[in-house]
């Protein structure tokens, strides 16, 4: 196990006596310490703030370790874990105990043994027996005996591990990948055919041990109400990178109209743009329900579940309800959750039989919601079922209604409805197809003509769509191509059939 960096030990600072800010004062605090960008005096901030009783013991030195940089994460919980202090919450002392699990796994499987040159065959076989199959060994030891212990950890705690765990497994698929051959080996194409194919094989039950711990982790903090996290991106980020015919962050490409700035006029707002959402359910659990503007600015990280019961239960004014199913949204294209998305079209619906521009957004949100309901229940199970997705993600009748209402979300409506026709394609080849999906976002690209950033990327899907379709189209590639599916026209009239 690598030792604590030495570069930890900025983050060594010891809390004072006694608490110099309360109630309004402390969250002010809290934000401004959360707001600094040095990392080292951000911690003596917020270690100014761990004798205060506005949040449960323990919970500040854990915020400290959690936006810490990972690794120091057990050298700030170590003291707190050897000496609880009185009324120590359970979840707190999982979150605790997590952080500094998943300090140690992200120092994991950084600095593997390196072969200088020469890559001979003679000295790669005594490198391997000596020093790198020892090394993997140990390493492979340390994920497991980590990982297990936070199994037995619960929730966001649990999840943390979780999440690193499956980093550390899928880092260690990159690393072993990466090791120098011999020059036999790299000049002799089938010899090196049969090298990397055999080394796939062995890896493949790593590389799905990383996968399955690194989605039972996203799971967890998908039930915390986690939507943006540094952690959370690592992990989206490596999973598509390993699984290019799953990924998980391809719904990250739909386009939403924009949420407006937030209004950080009060402490609390401020805060909830900054705070990471497990500690936001401590902070403003006795906020019954957050009104719009706290919510919004919740948006920014996550809505905790203590919240989120709250929302659930009142009877939400129309801006609450609109953020709320915008939430939804959030959630389900970070996590691929489809019962997010059936709840976002429920509060969207409400919301959508008026006029103007906030029904036009509940309308967008609505019809996005209903398509994308259809789709896998979650992460898992479409990483399990391979790359293609429901046919039914492809009704995009609501959104060709909306394109031709000549709302200024039309051309938002246009590029969703192309994506999600892209999203599921047919079983079968179809270049027919490829050349309707290529048209529909050139007709949204005009719409978007005032976003030219939007209208961009759909010029560029366009490109990609009907290089598609010319490849499927190329000559003696299969039956003749079908009539196209068309987008909807400004004129009246009913919207084009999403398929040929």
């Amino acid at each position: 196990m690598p030792a604590v960096p030495a570069s930890c030990d900025a983050f060594a600072t010891t809390p004072p006596a006694t608490c110099t800010a309360d109630g309004e004062a402390f969250r002010g605090a809290l934000a401004d310490a959360l707001a600094t960008a040095d990392a080292a005096a951000r911690d003596t901030a917020l270690a100014a703030l761990e004798p205060c009783a506005a949040l449960p013991p323990g919970a500040v030195r854990a915020l400290r370790a959690e936006v810490a940089p990972t690794e120091c994460g057990d050298a700030l919980v170590q003291g707190v874990l050897a000496a609880p202090p009185a009324r120590l919450r359970d979840d707190v002392r999982s979150v605790l105990e997590g952080l500094g699990l998943a300090a140690r796994l992200a120092r994991l499987v950084r600095e593997p043994p390196r072969l200088a040159p020469p890559f001979d065959k003679q000295r790669f076989r005594a490198f391997f027996e000596e020093r790198l199959a020892p090394w993997v060994a140990a390493q492979a030891g340390a994920i497991y005996e980590l990982s297990s212990a936070g199994a037995r950890l619960g929730g966001y705690g649990k999840g943390i591990v979780a999440v690193e765990a499956g980093l550390a497994d899928l880092r260690f698929v990159e690393e072993v990948r990466n090791v120098p051959l011999p020059v036999e080996i790299t000049k002799d194409r089938e010899l090196a055919d049969v090298y990397f194919g055999a080394l796939d094989e062995a890896l493949d039950p790593r590389k799905d041990r990383g996968r399955d711990a690194a989605l039972a982790g996203l799971r967890l903090l998908a039930s915390a109400g986690v939507i943006r996290d540094a952690r959370v991106d690592r992990a989206r980020s490596l999973l598509s990178k390993l699984y290019g015919g799953r990924r998980i962050d391809r719904l990250d490409a739909l386009a939403l109209p924009p949420l407006g700035p937030v209004d950080t006029t009060t402490p609390d707002r401020r805060l909830a743009t900054l705070l990471p959402t497990f500690y936001a359910g401590l902070t403003f659990a006795a906020t019954s329900p957050p009104d719009a503007p706290l919510l919004r600015a919740l948006l920014e990280r996550g809505v905790p579940p203590e919240l989120a019961r709250q929302l659930d239960a009142s009877a939400l004014p129309e801006a609450t309800r609109r953020l709320w199913a915008r939430a939804h949204v959030e959630m389900g294209r970070t996590y691929w959750r489809s019962r997010d998305f059936a709840r976002a079209a429920e509060l969207a619906q409400l919301g959508a039989a008026g006029s103007g521009a906030a029904a036009d957004d509940a309308t967008l949100l609505s019809a996005l919601a209903q398509a994308l309901a259809k789709g896998p229940a979650d992460a898992v199970e479409m990483m399990a079922k391979g790359p293609m997705l429901p046919a039914a993600l492809g009704d995009v009748t609501a959104l060709d209604a909306l394109a031709k209402r000549r709302s200024p979300l039309s051309g938002i409506a246009a590029y969703d409805a192309a994506f999600l026709l892209e999203l599921a394609p047919p079983e079968a080849p179809d270049a027919g197809y490829w050349e309707g999906v290529a048209e529909r976002y050139e007709q949204a690209a005009k719409l978007l003509r005032a976003d030219a950033t939007l209208s961009r990327r759909a010029l560029d899907r366009a490109t990609a769509a009907r290089s598609t379709a010319r490849a499927l189209g190329a000559p003696g590639a299969g039956a003749p191509r079908p009539a196209p599916p068309k987008p909807p026209g400004p004129s009246t009239g009913a919207p084009a059939s999403p398929r040929p």
